[in-house]
């Protein structure tokens, strides 16, 4: 009996008894014994698990803390390099001017070259000449309040580039296209407030800012002279005035030297504007000239 053990059981139909041996007692025993281990384990895996899963979220917090500082920090750079290179154009465009004023520049910049002095106009492509790249003033009566250049901007009080001029006038000053051209943009646009861009031909545009109204619409074709808007003070500005730009391949440059630039002496400013390749232009206006007339004949 020694392999053997005796299970009693009691109910109201009486007693019952059932013997089993020995190794069915130590099966279960076995099993018990497993599933509190299996148990016992998953708790002490579990348990490492949740200590990993904090670990690794630790690490989450602090990468993507570092990560912050390291975006801050390129913010400051880029600002910090921004600011020198403002600075840096700044004092070479003084050096330039100063350059120019007192002469150390060297000859042949200040020349015009005898190439372009021997590109000559008749008076009729003069004209043509006059019509189709900006000249003269988009005003009736031109007083410059702001000039071309690096500036304190007198709204923000930073120090910014400022791509054309300020020219002073009452709200409601009629305006005029400087050239022949195409309206590329009627509307409103952010610092400029209400703005008018005219594309004219050889690649060069003119853009009026801060109008209190735009009698032109995009697409529209207008020639020079045309009445195109009236002077306001929309936009980022401290007084009314018309602000004035003229672009060449995207290129801003001064409008003082086309504001100031006759017929008379159209050649001047080959010299003061040394950003446009007025010989090539100058070959291309005599071509055009040339087709226009054979044209009409």
């Amino acid at each position: 009996m020694r392999d053997k053990f005796t299970i009693t059981i009691h109910d109201v139909n009486g007693v019952k008894q059932y013997t089993l041996k020995q190794f069915v007692k130590k099966f279960f025993l076995y099993l018990s014994s497993f599933i509190i281990l299996f148990i016992v384990l998953s708790l002490v895996v579990i348990f490492y698990l949740h200590h990993e899963v904090s670990e690794l979220e630790k690490k989450k917090q602090e990468l993507i803390k570092k990560n912050r500082q390291l975006v801050l920090e390129n913010l400051e750079l880029k600002k910090s390099i921004d600011k020198k290179t403002a600075e840096f154009q700044e004092i070479s465009a003084k050096l330039e001017n100063i350059e120019e004023m007192i002469g150390l520049k060297p000859e042949d910049k200040l020349k015009i070259p005898d190439r372009i002095l021997k590109l000559s106009l008749t008076t009729s492509q003069i004209y043509f000449l006059f019509k189709n790249i900006p000249n003269g003033s988009p005003l009736k009566e031109t007083v410059i309040t702001s000039r071309f250049g690096y500036r304190k901007h007198p709204v923000t009080g930073k120090k910014d580039f400022h791509p054309g001029v300020d020219l002073r006038a009452k709200v409601g000053t009629p305006i005029y296209a400087t050239a022949n051209g195409i309206v590329e943009y009627a509307g409103k646009k952010k610092n400029y407030g209400k703005l008018i861009i005219i594309q004219h031909n050889y690649g060069f545009k003119t853009l009026y800012g801060h109008l209190s109204k735009i009698s032109v619409r995009t697409g529209d074709f207008v020639k020079k002279g045309d009445l195109i808007g009236y002077t306001g003070r929309t936009g980022l500005i401290n007084g009314p005035h018309l602000h004035y730009e003229i672009r060449y391949l995207q290129r801003p440059l001064n409008p003082v030297n086309f504001i100031r630039w006759k017929k008379l002496d159209y050649k001047k400013i080959f010299e003061k504007e040394r950003h446009v390749k007025w010989e090539s232009l100058i070959r291309a206006i005599t071509r055009d000239y040339q087709l226009a007339v054979q044209k009409q004949l």
